[in-house]
């Protein structure tokens, strides 16, 4: 760690800062309702809902006919559908309950402003690293596509991301400054995340961890440092266990929701299949789906049932593939989640009549991405998928340029916090992989693209300074 270290004033931003923070929300939220009223104004509703977007809207307007006619009870409460967390649920089904049938549009506007604030917090972040890089960093969360286009559909995922934003920041304080203060933002960070989303479920135990072994390395290890690991902890359990209670008292089952054995039949494990022997997607998807059909009674439609027998059977299956064929199908899902553009997300483009990824043609994985960017059967997306790939290329140079200033200039703990983020995102993510899942990587990303853009800049002049 290099001695040029010189850390923030508590909390990472100094006062007088206001004015930047001011700005930069209104930058960024203008950013996101000029693209959200574009999508709008084209493409009508239609251009808001994306893939899951119009069963989260049927729910939710469920939800709001339940709670006008008065039959909202028991747990219901959390939701009308077990795979949607609660705080999702809530946020849409308020706007329909204001709005009706405007409140898919209403949604994705508050969706603008949440992702706006998530800027806010990244520039928090990149301060208590170093102030310098602070409004690089901001800036870059404003005009980063991934977050735009993300935030104009109706998705779980800007929400999630804002949590997410909140509790790093709060971690990068900690480590900067262990206090009361910054533990409770990352236990609200993570229970807001928790309850949105429960993939950050398993990175909850591994932050607790992290965060004293940092201290007991620093030898400044205290009994303090311990209650603030057990108010991390006693947060998350409290968020937790009103789904977990839910579950076990309707369904029987000690899980948060019936998802997981299913994404692994149906989606990692053709994709695994997929990347050993260039079988389709969609056959192994098929022939899963028989597999698990085959264990089931075809008289029990419990989905928590369904899904321990399709996680039993794809279990089985990846044995059967084997560990280097996972490992393979691993490293080009993270592969693809940070190539990918974002602008194959924008229903513009999305919409555009073509063949999907996982439907192109190739024998080989190098192939059949050959064949899906430089042989689509639409032009249009050909190119934007193209030109999109190489923005998404400079952009990751500057962040590794950013990434490697940050090492040499800060605590490694800090940037090791980032990292360690990116990787247990690409993992959980395994070979499923698309621009919106790489989502919760963006505030650390941003943040070593503000250091990487700084770094270029600076390097630049000391190049142009005439020699004495």
């Amino acid at each position: 760690m290099s001695g040029s270290y010189n850390p923030q004033p508590y909390g990472g931003i100094a006062a007088g800062h206001l004015t930047k923070l001011v700005w930069l929300f209104v930058f960024a939220l203008a950013i996101r309702w000029i693209y959200t009223l574009s999508i709008y104004a084209t493409m009508g509703e239609g251009g808001l809902l994306v893939g899951d977007s119009t069963g989260y809207l049927s729910d939710a307007r469920s939800m709001a006919g339940l709670i006008t006619s008065g039959k909202l009870a028991g747990w219901k409460w959390l939701g009308t559908d077990i795979s949607t967390m609660p705080v999702f649920s809530w946020l849409l089904t308020l706007n329909v309950l204001a709005f009706g049938d405007k409140s898919a549009f209403v949604y994705v506007m508050l969706q603008g402003a949440l992702d706006a604030v998530t800027c806010l917090f990244v520039y928090a972040m990149a301060a208590t690293l170093k102030e310098k890089i602070a409004l690089a960093s901001g800036i870059a969360a404003a005009i980063n596509p991934t977050q735009i286009v993300t935030a104009g559909i109706v998705y779980t995922d800007t929400p999630f991301l804002l949590f997410v934003a909140m509790s790093l920041y709060g971690a990068l304080r900690w480590l900067q400054r262990p206090t009361t203060s910054a533990a409770l933002i990352i236990a609200i960070g993570l229970g807001g995340a928790l309850l949105t989303r429960i993939v950050i479920v398993p990175f909850i135990p591994v932050l607790i961890v992290f965060l004293l072994a940092v201290v007991l390395l620093r030898r400044s290890f205290t009994l303090r440092h311990l209650g603030h690991a057990a108010l991390i902890a006693v947060i998350a359990a409290l968020c937790v266990a009103p789904i977990l209670l839910r579950n076990w008292t309707e369904r029987n089952a000690f899980a948060l929701t019936p998802q997981g054995g299913m994404h692994l039949a149906y989606w990692v494990v053709p994709l695994v299949k997929e990347a050993k022997d260039g079988t389709p997607w969609e056959r192994t998807a098929a022939a899963m789906k028989k597999r698990v059909e085959e264990r089931r009674p075809a008289s029990d439609t419990d989905p928590f049932y369904e899904t321990r027998i399709a996680a039993q059977v794809g279990r089985e299956a990846l044995l059967e593939l084997g560990y280097s064929a996972i490992a393979k199908a691993w490293a080009i899902g993270a592969a693809i989640n940070l190539a990918s553009p974002a602008i194959i997300l924008s229903p513009p483009v999305l919409q555009l009549p073509r063949k999907g990824f996982y439907a192109t043609p190739g024998n080989t994985p190098a192939e059949k991405i050959f064949n899906f960017v430089f042989r689509s059967d639409n032009s249009y997306y050909a190119l934007a998928l193209l030109l999109g790939g190489i923005g998404v290329a400079i952009v990751r140079l500057i962040q590794l340029t950013g990434l490697i200033s940050l090492a040499r200039s800060v605590p490694i703990s800090s940037v090791l916090l980032l990292v360690g983020w990116i990787g247990y995102i690409l993992a959980v993510n395994g070979p499923v992989a698309s621009p919106k899942y790489r989502l919760p990587m963006e505030p650390a990303l941003n943040v070593f693209t503000g250091a990487g853009f700084i770094a270029l800049r600076d390097w630049r002049r000391r190049r142009s300074r005439p020699k004495a």
